[in-house]
């Protein structure tokens, strides 16, 4: 269980992961040294998985977003391990996850252009020889984005 202090700490730490130490007591009003502890044992416990930048898509010349979702054609370990192999290698692949429905996956993909999309779709992904369907959802804008997730 969290307290409330490691609470506003991963709070904290999710809107600003490059706070100082100082900051970061500041902001959750500990201390530097018990803060800093707290921050560790977050860690070592796995609940601060890694750290990273967010990166403006628009400014990378990343303009098309969109969501793909995926059928394969069997559910079988060769076909699964395949697909899954394929989403770790492509870094236009921002999300993968395993869905319930008509569908087993739905992508996050991220393109310079439809066009290059429409590219990474037809050679890429409908090529492997594993998907039945793929049906795709451009993103037409974001009204909220971002890694927090609720800590309550």
């Amino acid at each position: 269980m969290l307290d409330e202090y490691e609470r506003r700490i991963l709070k904290e730490l999710q809107r600003n992961g490059r706070a100082s130490a100082q900051e970061l007591s500041d902001a959750v009003g500990l201390s530097a040294s018990p803060c800093w502890r707290r921050v560790k044992k977050l860690e070592d416990e796995g609940y601060i998985a890694h750290y990273a930048a967010v990166l403006d898509q628009k400014r990378l010349g990343l303009a098309a977003l969109a969501y793909v979702h995926i059928s394969l054609t069997e559910h079988s370990e060769a076909a699964i391990k395949t697909f899954a192999d394929f989403v770790a290698q492509n870094d236009q692949v921002v999300e993968c996850a395993s869905i319930t429905g008509d569908s087993d996956f739905v992508l996050k993909v991220a393109a310079r252009d439809p066009e290059s999309l429409e590219q990474f779709i037809m050679k890429r992904i409908l090529r492997l020889g594993v998907v039945r369907n793929a049906t795709t959802n451009f993103i037409l804008r974001q009204t909220k984005r971002g890694p927090a997730l609720p800590v309550d």
